[in-house]
């Protein structure tokens, strides 16, 4: 079976490993569309990476540097980690003396103790969590494992800079309702069954991930992440409907109230969103120019 490594996490979609290409020369995915005095950049981000992704491109960085905002899924900085543990606990996390065994079948059962096993991880530590926690906690430690950092993401990597430069941060989700994608899961068993799939081998998916991303290939992305997975399990299209497309249209409709801002000087926003987001016919970019809108990539 192809192994789709599906990590959402403030989220959605991390690309990391190692290549000895040029940062710099990297296409990355990139676009850009104007309307009146107003330009919205679109980067497709990585929220994991390494050292191996920097300098980026010039262009982008100075796409960033002449945009008066930075828009982003959800701005880690001023997340309340107080706020975070308060909803796991009240939502993430079983208290009624049930476990994750209890709510998965005995296949997936047998794939977690395996996949815990590997990443050193104790069963006691995590068998409250429910599924979409769990999802998160595994692939978040099993990236971390192999040397990538979220420290290191495209989207924190804009964020230090707007707080070292006092840019102003826009908002497109909040921390409840991320959080609330994974606890809202229609099929928690089906994406708990997929991610330990992928988690077995992300080392190779990774690998042509990354090099799809540095390529600006966004078509054997779209397939690897979206067609091929859901070609596979029909089933999951549901959940991808819930992490990606219903979110693209919700951001997508907040990109649009940014293009129709009637301003007498010209004004940028600088958007970075995970590049799944950007993927596709039901992708941001697409939506964008299914409204009318001119995007070109840069």
């Amino acid at each position: 079976m192809k192994k789709y490594l599906v990590f959402v996490t403030y989220l959605l979609v991390f690309f990391s490993a190692q290549s000895t290409v040029n940062a710099a020369q990297d296409k990355a995915f990139f676009w850009q569309t104007t309307r009146g005095n107003v330009t919205v950049y679109l980067m497709g981000s990585i929220h994991f990476a390494d050292q191996s992704f920097y300098p980026l491109r010039p262009e982008i960085e100075a796409a960033y540097n002449r945009s008066q905002f930075l828009v982003v899924e959800l701005d880690i900085n001023k997340t309340d980690s107080g706020a975070f543990n308060k909803i796991l606990l009240e939502k993430g996390v079983y208290t009624d003396g049930s476990t994750i065994k209890d709510a998965i079948s005995n296949e997936t059962w047998l794939q977690l103790r395996q996949q815990l096993t590997g990443l050193n991880i104790s069963y006691d530590s995590v068998k409250n969590y429910k599924p979409g926690i769990l999802v998160l906690t595994l692939t978040a430690v099993q990236v971390m494992q192999m040397g990538f950092e979220p420290q290191l993401g495209i989207d924190m990597h804009f964020l230090l800079k707007a707080a070292q430069t006092k840019k102003q941060v826009i908002e497109l989700e909040t921390l409840t309702q991320q959080v609330n994608l994974f606890l809202d899961i229609p099929d928690g068993d089906l994406l708990l069954k997929e991610s330990l799939y992928s988690l077995q081998g992300s080392e190779l998916l990774m690998t042509e991930m990354v090099q799809f991303w540095k390529q600006g290939d966004d078509a054997k992305m779209n397939k690897l992440l979206f067609e091929d997975a859901v070609d596979e399990y029909p089933a999951f299209a549901k959940i991808y409907d819930q992490l990606f497309y219903d979110r693209n249209q919700q951001m997508t409709i907040k990109i649009e109230q940014m293009l129709k801002n009637k301003t007498a000087e010209k004004t940028s926003y600088f958007v970075v969103v995970g590049s799944g987001h950007m993927m596709g016919d039901r992708g941001i970019v697409q939506k964008l120019k299914d409204k009318g809108f001119q995007v070109k990539r840069l």
